[in-house]
């Protein structure tokens, strides 16, 4: 479920061909990236006149900001609900940024078929606000034998029990906010799998552990998002040797990996990923040595 606006800028002889990118994140504090097939940001990217914005000092669930039509003097942006009380109002100041540079524009909402003003978007954040938190509710509220999964400005989170018990019934978005903030202001490398087909047309997922890198791992490998693959048959893991920027040689059993990160000291860090801290060289070594090629 998303908000999403298209604004168009309005005048016969005005009407904005371009919009300055750089100014309009200097003038809302924001910084931009753009996802990857596994919905996890390149931080500086673009894709094809489109971003993703997030706010540094809060980072929240990303707000999507398409100029591909830009030279028919529109743009569209829109946030994910649930999200955060902040990026909310990170939204309208976004749209009050392309508003100023447009000089004049229209604003209308493709979910609500509702036109807005920048008056009336921002009188209604408290509404927002308190749509985020209901839609916070029900979605934690479901099956909890299902997934709860949201895609994070940064990657994907798998809400555990823990939070989706406290989210189930909260009030508010402040806890929400300054838990996904948290998790994704860390210096951590979000493992994603290479894929390849075999000759019998079989989907093989290659994950890679760099050494001295502490890094997030699905302790079941094919719970990953894709944008074009949805499941996968076999997994295997393999290391990179970051001090000799070198390939180990083989693939391993991933599941036997995983064991044995968790004698290494990974923990949980949601529902479905392990917190891999930095491993060495040689406990990287001393692994391989233990098990055989697959």
């Amino acid at each position: 479920m998303a908000f999403t606006l298209k604004i168009q800028s309005k005048g016969l002889f005005n009407k904005a061909k371009t919009i300055d990118f750089g100014a309009l994140l200097r003038e809302c504090k924001l910084q931009h990236g753009s996802y990857n097939d596994f919905y996890v940001m390149e931080m500086g990217k673009s894709n094809n006149g489109t971003a993703i914005l997030y706010n540094p000092s809060r980072i929240g669930r990303g707000i999507f900001f398409d100029a591909r039509n830009v030279g028919k003097g529109e743009i569209t942006v829109n946030y994910n609900i649930p999200t955060t009380a902040a990026e909310i109002k990170d939204f309208v100041n976004v749209v009050k940024e392309v508003e100023r540079q447009f000089g004049k524009a229209s604003f209308h909402c493709e979910e609500e078929n509702k036109d807005y003003t920048t008056a009336s978007l921002e009188s209604s954040i408290p509404q927002m606000i308190e749509f985020s938190t209901q839609k916070l509710n029900e979605g934690c509220a479901k099956n909890d034998s299902m997934n709860y999964i949201l895609t994070l400005a940064m990657f994907p989170w798998y809400v555990d029990d823990e939070h989706r018990e406290k989210y189930k019934t909260c009030t508010s978005l402040d806890d929400f906010e300054a838990t996904i903030h948290a998790m994704q202001n860390t210096d951590l490398y979000y493992a994603k799998p290479s894929l390849f087909k075999d000759k019998s047309n079989k989907i093989l997922a290659f994950y890679t552990l760099t050494s001295n890198c502490e890094s997030l791992f699905p302790s079941n490998p094919r719970n990953f998002l894709n944008m074009n693959v949805q499941s996968i048959d076999k997994a295997f893991i393999r290391f990179f040797i970051f001090e000799e920027k070198k390939v180990v040689d083989g693939h391993y059993s991933y599941r036997q990996f995983v064991e044995f990160a968790k004698q290494k000291g990974a923990t949980p860090f949601d529902a479905e990923r392990l917190r891999v801290p930095e491993i060495s060289k040689e406990e990287i070594m001393e692994f391989v040595n233990s098990v055989s090629q697959e």
